[in-house]
């Protein structure tokens, strides 16, 4: 009983496979994610997020690293910046493995450098510092998905980029499809 169970499970992975390595598929996905995107920004635009009063924000909650307060204008681009979604999983096609959570503002440049608010990325938390767990599924379907901040052996910049491409290229198609 056990052994048919496993072949019916294995199967049905290999369809979810065959179906993800698709390109008609992925370009599927990737419509879905740029359409869903563009709602995103356009429900965001609508609901004012411009309209933050000129004051500085109040000091964003860090891990433990410094950083400059993000003015009002940064935090409306962040806002909208997480309302895009996932820049590499948008990019890869995929509905985001994170959704329902948060994505994480990813700055490329630290946080204490002039500007450095303005040079960041969204990212997903498996494409930014959560590795994708080993008994979770999406790690067989997934092997291309890892952090830019490395965790142990698994994940690291040099890596991430190989894979996802430049983090400035990254930031220009954000700032394009944010535009």
């Amino acid at each position: 009983m056990y052994e048919k169970q496993r072949e019916y499970q294995e199967r049905a992975r290999l369809r979810q496979i065959q179906k993800a390595k698709s390109p008609e598929y992925k370009a599927k996905q990737l419509e879905k994610q740029k359409l869903a995107a563009q709602r995103r920004h356009e429900k965001a635009k609508g609901s004012g997020f411009k309209s933050i009063s000129s004051k500085p924000a109040k000091p964003m909650k860090t891990k433990g690293m410094a950083g400059r307060t993000r003015t009002s204008e940064e935090v409306a681009l962040h806002d909208a910046m997480a309302a895009l979604g996932c820049i590499c999983c948008i990019n890869k096609g995929l509905i985001q493995p994170f959704s329902g959570t948060p994505v994480s503002i990813h700055h490329i440049d630290g946080r204490t450098k002039e500007d450095a608010h303005k040079k960041a990325l969204p990212l997903c938390g498996w494409h930014h510092d959560v590795p994708i767990p080993q008994n979770n599924p999406a790690f067989a379907l997934y092997p291309f998905i890892f952090p830019i901040h490395a965790k142990g052996s698994v994940g690291g910049r040099v890596a991430w980029e190989t894979e996802n491409g430049t983090q400035e290229a990254l930031l220009a198609q954000v700032m394009k499809l944010i535009a």
